[in-house]
């Protein structure tokens, strides 16, 4: 076994080869397509066409302003290689036009329509013809909406597109690299929930985080003219504002789903309500779409406004704590600043502050959180081994020798003077000793109804050396339950060895009690024995109670208090809560 063992992967290196796999993938992608690592210095490459002349103009039926950019294509290389005029746009239709009017390209008219009305973030890529060198080239670029900044694009004359790529690369690197961040370690987060022996509460949690980092990593990198230009090769120029789009409302309802887990056992039915209405949200702006009723660039502005609210109303519908009230300001301080980026550019795909926030909570949080189960986890298997030892020291309080060699000595007795009782005394004996060594494997809580039989079992025997002196009543009006084995049996057989069975009184009643209440069953048991000071009582006596509470907490988080004084008696009073779990479980097989 322990071989077996030691050639097994630990959760961690078992995400390190999921990574390792797609690290894999990456360099097939990259040797499948030998354009995304080339870069080419050759002089005849690429050209960046400065325009001659811009014109501008306001046209009815147009957000915005409408401008012509003009400039001649060169002669020469560019032509003889069959380059084409690349630029990149936002929400910007296009039109191209040659000298003598022929149009080379219509965004309007294109053969795929866009997502929506838009056509969102996008690349134009117009082959250029030998008979286009010296010759006039307009460009119309007519914003669709109103708060689309007019920006001038960079108008390049380039040989392949994977050149393109590779040159707008290290002008976006600092984004993609913080892009790339949430995204690996998002999925690294993902893979582990599901690698490690986690609760369903933190694999909830974390996969909660980790999707959160790949959301906000998809959203921002969309934008990113590198990347749309990469996916272009694909044929997803189109999607990608559309991903894009989705993505940007997937984070933010995420992130309100966080900041209620956050808030823990003070989120209740408003928190709840506030994700809810956010969910419908998401999924109306998304039908409207479908149906091509509303355009998502117009929304989504005042989507973010909408979950701002949202969060707001979450996180003060109680009084926050400084912590949570950080996190909240840093959000807003984030978005705040991202939209100030959106004012100045007219783009929010070149912002950082807000997925720099989602970067630095996905660091803290996110791998906190797997720190905090692996800490639970850890705990769970100490708790186990300290069940475990409670069990073995349980069944060595139960194995007396001395009860056992009493027991058959009357069983030999009685075998000569009565056989029918002896016959009775062994079948009850029997059922002692089968109950005892049954609960040496059970590692779940049994039914009230065998932890019974094995009671009642264990008092036939003892009836056999004091008879109508040992009185016992049962009250038993809830027995639908279930508690550890070894739980009610010991408690008795204390009564019976302190009391009764010490000599020090001639009779002894011993009172057992069921009930519930709310979902949680009670058990009492009671005596008139002698009684005794718990503070005076010698340790050795103290173990087999401090054993049965170690196991009530350990197996169904109950609890066992204990009452007595000297003449007095004594009363033991166990709690055990009930759950559909702890019910439905299956009797283990000895």
């Amino acid at each position: 076994m322990k071989a077996k063992r030691s050639r097994n992967l630990s959760p961690a290196g078992r995400g390190l080869v999921f990574l390792a796999l797609i690290c894999l993938l990456l360099v097939v992608l990259i040797h499948l397509n030998p354009g995304l690592v080339r870069y080419a210095y050759a002089p005849y490459a690429y050209w960046i066409i400065q325009p001659e002349e811009i014109t501008e103009e306001t046209v009815d039926g147009f957000a915005g302003v409408r401008r012509t950019f003009t400039f001649t294509i060169p002669e020469g290389n560019p032509t003889r290689i069959g380059a084409r005029l690349s630029f990149y746009l936002r929400h910007t239709g296009a039109r191209v036009e040659i000298e003598d009017s022929s149009l080379i390209y219509d965004s309007s008219e294109s053969a795929e329509p866009h997502i929506g009305r838009t056509p969102g973030n996008y690349w134009i890529t117009v082959p250029i013809r030998d008979n286009y060198a010296g010759k006039k080239v307009r460009i119309v670029l007519t914003p669709l909406f109103e708060n689309v900044r007019n920006e001038t694009p960079d108008f390049y004359l380039i040989g392949h597109e994977q050149l393109l790529t590779m040159i707008l690369i290290p002008r976006e690197a600092p984004m993609l690299i913080l892009c790339a961040v949430p995204l690996l370690a998002g999925l690294f987060l993902c893979v582990l929930a599901f690698v490690l022996p986690l609760e369903h509460a933190d694999r909830r949690n974390i996969l909660l985080l980790g999707t959160l980092a790949i959301a906000a990593a998809l959203w921002k990198s969309s934008g990113l003219s590198s990347v749309a230009l990469a996916l272009d090769m694909y044929g997803l120029h189109k999607e990608i504002w559309y991903l894009g789009a989705v993505m940007y409302m997937l984070t933010l309802t995420l992130s309100l789903r966080y900041l209620i887990i956050l808030l823990g056992d003070k989120a209740g039915r408003k928190e709840n309500a506030c994700f809810f209405l956010a969910l419908a949200a998401d999924t109306v702006i998304l039908a409207l779409q479908y149906l091509n009723l509303l355009e998502l660039h117009e929304t989504l502005i005042f989507l973010g406004f909408l979950m701002a609210v949202l969060h707001a109303a979450a996180l003060f519908s109680r009084k926050p704590s400084r912590p949570e009230l950080l996190w909240c300001l840093l959000f807003f301080f984030s978005m705040i600043l991202d939209m100030a980026v959106l004012s100045l550019t007219g783009s929010m795909n070149n912002a950082p502050f807000f997925i720099t926030w989602v970067t630095v909570n996905l660091l803290i949080q996110g791998f906190g959180f797997v720190r905090g189960a692996l800490r639970k986890e850890r705990i769970l298997r100490e708790r186990e081994t300290e069940l475990k030892d409670a069990k073995v020291r349980a069944m060595m309080q139960q194995i007396r020798p001395h009860f056992i060699y009493n027991t058959l000595t009357s069983i030999y007795v009685l075998c000569r003077d009565d056989p029918r009782q002896a016959m009775q005394v062994v079948e009850s004996f029997t059922a002692y000793l089968q109950a005892n060594f049954t609960a040496i494997a059970a590692t779940k809580p049994i039914v009230f109804s065998d932890e019974l039989r094995h009671t009642q079992a264990y008092l036939a025997v003892e009836a056999m050396r004091y008879g109508d002196k040992l009185k016992v009543e049962y009250d038993l009006r809830h027995t639908a339950f279930r508690l550890p084995a070894l739980t009610l049996q010991p408690i008795v057989e204390n009564a019976v060895k302190h009391g009764i069975g010490s000599g020090r009184m001639t009779e002894e009643h011993i009172v057992i009690r069921s009930s519930c209440q709310n979902g949680t069953a009670f058990l009492t048991v009671e005596d008139d024995g002698p009684g005794f000071d718990p503070d005076a009582r010698p340790g050795d006596a103290h173990i087999g109670t401090e054993n049965v509470r170690q196991r009530l907490a350990l197996m169904c988080g109950g609890a066992m208090t204990l009452e007595s004084s000297p003449e007095k008696g004594t009363v033991i009073r166990m709690v055990i809560p009930q759950n559909d779990q702890l019910l439905n479980q299956k009797e283990d097989t000895p």
